[in-house]
């Protein structure tokens, strides 16, 4: 028997097979499966991928003894419908469960009780304590949330610029960069691109990684964008904290803001130091399909 795991990402599905006494007997990869990025084709076809998958593991299908898929927007009754429907027209009749991508990651992520800190395009933090219930702060969506987050931080650039403009904050050599990276030369075009159809969260998540050149040249707008979204990041931590009643455990840094913009997380490594010098800042233990596998084994 095994169980299986799969962690359905905005820009791929990792699967994990695990063994009855823990260990990984193999994992991969395959397309979209996250229904608020992808096209129903393109959710299809990567079911179907990953149930192939499984068909070929010793014992097939019926050996499997659960699988867990965790994906973003898995609470919205349309896409639980959609991915349970799918499983089963390819055959999957088994022990199934449907969780949100941050509970898989924490799986994954922590040994025992602990948090998960989550930022990428959006942000979250979700933990659960030593009796096993559940805490969440923040991923309420970047209409009203996601401090921190990739978008948060390509619209704190467009403030930048826009405030230069006017004189109500300081010259930013990120004017010159968003221009470049939009192909425009004035404010009003700037605009235009922010305010068109085609413009949306991705896009504007997209201009984060045009920060890390301008707090390199210790960029004025740039190092107030950076101490901002630090702020943003660490408060979810504390709120989850002081929620939870939890005295100590991990809490591990997930996400492309953590991975890839190393002033940012210095900044949030240092404020929770300060902030919860209880807890212990850790990388994640293993992978979201891992954390899903491990589950799995619980269903």
């Amino acid at each position: 028997m095994y169980y299986c795991g799969w962690d359905g990402g905005g820009t791929k599905t990792g699967v994990c097979i695990m063994n009855e006494d823990g260990t990984v007997r193999a994992e991969a990869a395959f397309g979209l499966l996250n229904p608020n990025g992808a096209s129903r084709e393109t959710v299809l076809q990567t079911v179907g991928e990953a149930i192939e998958y499984m068909k070929k593991q010793p014992g097939g299908l019926a050996a499997c003894g659960g699988l867990v898929i965790g994906a973003a927007g898995i609470n919205n009754a349309h896409t639980a419908a959609l991915l349970s429907e799918a499983v089963a027209d390819c055959g999957y009749t088994g022990k199934l469960r449907l969780l949100g991508d941050q509970e898989i990651a924490l799986a994954g992520a922590v040994k025992g009780p602990g948090v998960v800190l989550i930022a990428g395009t959006g942000s979250v933090c979700f933990g659960k304590d030593a009796q096993g219930r559940s805490f969440r702060a923040g991923g309420y969506g970047y209409l009203i949330d996601d401090g921190g987050s990739g978008y948060a931080i390509g619209r704190d650039i467009l403030v930048a610029v826009v405030r230069a403009s006017d004189g109500r904050g300081p010259e930013t050599c990120l004017t010159e960069t968003v221009y470049g990276r939009l192909g425009v030369d004035k404010l009003n075009q700037m605009i235009t691109w922010v305010y068109g159809p085609e413009t949306g969260k991705k896009e504007i998540a997209s201009l984060a990684p045009l920060l890390l050149p301008a707090l390199e040249l210790q960029d004025e707008a740039a190092q107030g964008i950076a101490r901002k979204a630090a702020e943003d990041l660490c408060a979810l931590a504390v709120a989850l904290w002081k929620k939870s009643g939890m005295q100590g455990g991990e809490l591990a840094l997930l996400g492309s803001i953590f991975r890839y913009f190393a002033p940012i997380r210095r900044l949030v490594e240092e404020k929770l130091q300060a902030l919860l010098p209880q807890v212990a800042v850790i990388e994640p233990r293993g992978s979201a399909a891992l954390g899903a596998a491990k589950l799995a084994r619980e269903i």
